[in-house]
């Protein structure tokens, strides 16, 4: 059964998929900004569970790449016409199934976070096509590589990259998903911080085995736990983890931020002085992109491919590691929720580790964590 997104499911999935962002995904702002153009135009947002698409049908992975890039590089761009982003979308589609021979029936989210989620569903509801309940990594992660259709070695290729000035290139081969993430990265510099891509054709048959099914419906639940809590009076704090099945990891203020653009990726730590039971305690929170590993009074804490989000205690907004979400002397809870069960796989468990982005230690189930604190 196809389910149409009212309004209020919508800015619930953005607020809920935020969440999951963990500080990167994009923008809640950005998506509602998206939505209101497509609800504006009268289009709909149509959901379909994974077991009711057709086994042969051909469902694509679209989403945007970028990042950080120095301001010099932006400038160089900046006076280059760029086109409406429907026309970015027509583009990579047309491109795609061109080549295909064949329509594409469905889109699935790339990762699970509040603007990346929404290119999905956008790109769905502009072609209108429709957008599976669903996702490849149950997260948001900085990689295309992290991704459980890496897990399940369903190909990547052929794949579509349009950049904002009308640039279609499409590859047909490519040695693996990392280098596939090279050319993708280095397109987005090339375009001044970002590009579209649609990769990862894939039967129907095949997509239900090697995603992460029903994440865009837990996330309208969680959205809706947190409006329901404030309308309430009640904690939104409270709400996100009741509804996650989620842990607090710890309360404190921000001390301070380091962040810095590089390779198309934004790299950083937020250091946070606890408060309240955290008192006399330190977290630290290390991301590219999206926040992965942790540490405790300077021991390894909540690590990748479990999640790690910052909070603002009050709101239960998730913070962004772009901007001014984090600034020295902000109050903050850190939550953490488990990884979907594909990353719990030695597969998973290869590519989306501390060990993965250079430290040397083991990670460990935030649950055997939670238990032994």
């Amino acid at each position: 059964m196809v389910r149409v997104l009212s309004k209020k499911d919508l800015i619930d999935f953005m607020y809920g998929a935020a969440v999951y962002g963990t500080g990167g995904g994009g923008s809640v702002r950005m998506a509602k900004v998206r939505m209101e153009e497509a609800l504006k135009e009268g289009l709909e947002f149509k959901l379909v569970d994974p077991a009711e698409i057709p086994d042969d049908a051909i469902v694509a992975c679209p989403y945007g790449v970028g990042g950080g890039v120095r301001e010099e590089i932006r400038r160089r761009f900046a006076s280059l016409p760029r086109l409406p982003r429907k026309k970015v979308v027509s583009l990579g589609v047309d491109a795609l199934e061109k080549f295909l021979g064949k329509e594409i029936y469905a889109f699935v989210p790339g990762e699970l976070g509040a603007g990346n989620s929404f290119v999905a569903m956008y790109m769905a509801a502009l072609t209108g096509r429709l957008a599976v309940d669903g996702d490849t990594v149950g997260r948001s992660v900085p990689e295309v590589g992290h991704s459980t259709f890496n897990i399940c070695e369903v190909p990547i290729t052929p794949f579509v990259v349009v950049s904002p000035f009308g640039d279609v290139m499409i590859v047909t081969r490519v040695l693996n998903d990392s280098r596939a993430e090279d050319i993708d990265r280095f397109m987005a510099v090339a375009s001044g911080g970002g590009v579209t891509v649609i990769d990862h054709p894939v039967e129907g048959r095949k997509l239900r085995e090697s995603i992460v099914c029903g994440t865009v419906s837990k996330s309208i639940e969680v959205g809706r736990s947190i409006r329901e809590a404030k309308e309430a009076g009640g904690s939104p704090l409270e709400a996100v983890l009741e509804s996650t099945g989620g842990y607090l990891l710890f309360t404190g203020a921000i001390e301070s931020v380091e962040r810095e653009g590089r390779e198309g990726f934004i790299w950083g730590k937020t250091r946070i002085r606890g408060s309240g039971d955290y008192s006399g305690h330190v977290m630290e929170v290390w991301f590219k992109n999206e926040n992965l590993v942790s540490w405790l009074d300077g021991e390894p804490y909540v690590t990748c491919p479990d999640l790690i989000t910052l909070l603002d205690p009050a709101t239960a907004d998730a913070l962004s590691n772009w901007g001014e979400d984090l600034r020295k002397g902000r109050e903050v809870a850190v939550i953490g929720i488990k990884a979907p069960d594909l990353w719990r796989t030695p597969r998973g468990l290869e590519i989306l580790t501390p060990r993965y982005f250079g430290f040397d230690f083991e990670y460990r189930p935030i649950e055997e964590i939670m238990e032994g604190r």
